[in-house]
Formats: structure tokens, sequence, C-alpha cells
């Protein structure tokens, strides 16, 4: 059976986590991890309601951290980097997470979050894009797929959060073909980059799915794509949230093995 001892999408107290990142990191030494990366949301100026306020703060606490338990687990410091909030520092890093979580108004300049509130997307839709969420959607696959070719992540984060509060189809259909065509065509550019697609399973407990949904994992699949599996955990009971069920839908779409962080590199593991 295979089991998931390193995961890298994980967030502190130092952005909008719950637990500390020495909890954090107890909790992952206790779940049986070897490696454990913190990937806080960068700084993004426009909205600091959940990023960091400072990076090189963040990475200073996390680099002590990873010192203090040297011997105990291994400890990463990443960084979860929204495509309107790059870091110029990218080396200081040991791992760059790219998602996007926002979406800009070029004529207004305002932005708005896509996995907040639905409200919001209602006022992005109707505001940015005059009440045509397809437009809405297309944009935001579009920045998706910029993000990998502009940004080069080693993972690209929750590639479907767009979906997130689209329970019953309420704002599109995500089996309408111009929405699959839309993920896909991103999906398609995203490989040809090498980046990582991460399987979030955060994704069952925020909509009742991973992201990405099984129609896309099995494209990722299709045209040869790379996996690793996240919970996105934002509190010490959520380090391995759905692990399981995260598996066995990569076996179901296909795929044969997953690729996981040792020390500090991505390698195959089969499944």
């Amino acid at each position: 059976m295979t089991t998931i001892r390193a995961a890298l999408h994980n967030h502190c107290t130092l952005c909008d986590g719950r637990n500390t990142a020495r909890e954090m990191a107890d909790a992952a030494i206790a779940a049986g991890f070897t490696d454990f990366g913190f990937s806080s949301h960068g700084h993004t100026p426009f909205d600091l309601s959940y990023a960091l306020e400072n990076n090189a703060a963040y990475r200073a606490e996390i680099r002590a951290l990873q010192k203090e338990y040297e011997g105990r687990i291994r400890l990463y410091c990443g960084l979860e980097q929204d495509y309107y909030g790059p870091d110029e520092a990218r080396d200081e890093y040991d791992y760059i997470i790219g998602s996007v979580h926002y979406i800009r108004d070029e004529a207004t300049g305002r932005y708005y979050e896509i996995d907040g509130k639905p409200e919001t997307i209602e006022l992005c839709r109707d505001e940015a894009f005059g009440g045509d969420i397809r437009r809405m959607v297309e944009a935001y696959f579009e920045s998706v797929a910029l993000n990998c070719e502009k940004m080069r992540p080693d993972v690209v984060g929750h590639i479907d959060v767009i979906g997130r509060n689209n329970a019953g189809g309420r704002f599109f259909d995500e089996n309408a073909a111009w929405y699959l065509d839309c993920a896909f065509a991103a999906i398609e550019r995203i490989v040809k980059t090498g980046t990582i697609f991460e399987l979030n399973s955060n994704g069952w407990a925020k909509r009742g799915m991973c992201y990405p949904a099984p129609v896309l994992l099995k494209k990722i699949r299709e045209l040869g794509g790379r996996v690793t599996i996240n919970a996105d955990a934002h509190s010490v009971g959520n380090i391995t949230l759905y692990f399981d069920k995260a598996l066995e839908i990569l076996k179901e779409t296909g795929f044969e093995e997953i690729w996981v962080w040792n020390r500090g590199m991505f390698v195959p593991q089969s499944l």
C-alpha cells in the first residue's frame, strides 16, 4: 500500500493557518512524515487578509525552525506565490507553488478573490465581465496557464479552484464543452512547462471533490503530466486530509505513480 510521507502545501499562523509553524512541524512528525514544507501565501500588497506581511521575515522564521528540527524531520521553506504577487527573491525558497487566487479587472485595477465568498464570484462576473461567466472562467484558466509559463513554479496549485463555490452548477456547468475546452487547453500548456500538478485533497472539504476534478485528472494523465498530493493543510488536524481518497482517485483515473518530495527534490513513487 502506498504511503505518503511528504507534503509541500501547508500553512501556519504566519499567514492564514490556525496553528503555528512549530505545531505543524510537531504534527508532521507525529504523522510519520520525513519531509514537510511550509508554503505560506506570499505577500500581495492589495490583500493582506490572509497573505504574509513580510516574506523575508517568514523565511527567517522557517529557516530557524528548519535548523532546530534537523535530525527529526526535514523541513522546507516554500512559498505559495500568487500570480499577481511574485517574489523577486525566488532563489531564497526551496520550492514555489504557483497559484491563482484572484482575477484582476484590467479596466479598473480591482482584484476579485475567486476562491473566497460566492458573492465575490458574482461581483467579478457582473462588474469585470458584464455578467458573462464564460469570459470570466476563460480569463481564470488563461491566468493559470500563464502563471506556469512565466513564473515556472515547481508545483501548480489547485488548478480548478474557481469551482470551489460552484456546487450544483451554481455559476457554470463544469461538464460543458466550453468549460472543458478552457481547462484542457490550460492543462496542455502547463504540461509543456514541466510543472507538477497538485492533487489538492482539501477540495473534498471545500467542495466535495478534489482539485483537479477527476475529468481533469484524466486529461493530465493522458498528456503525460506529473502529479503530487497535498492537503493544503491550514491546521494540525488536516496534514494528511483525505490522502487515502487522493490515492484512490489517482488509480481510478489511470495514474501509475505519483511524485513525492524527498531530500529536496521530486522523485517518482509507484502506486
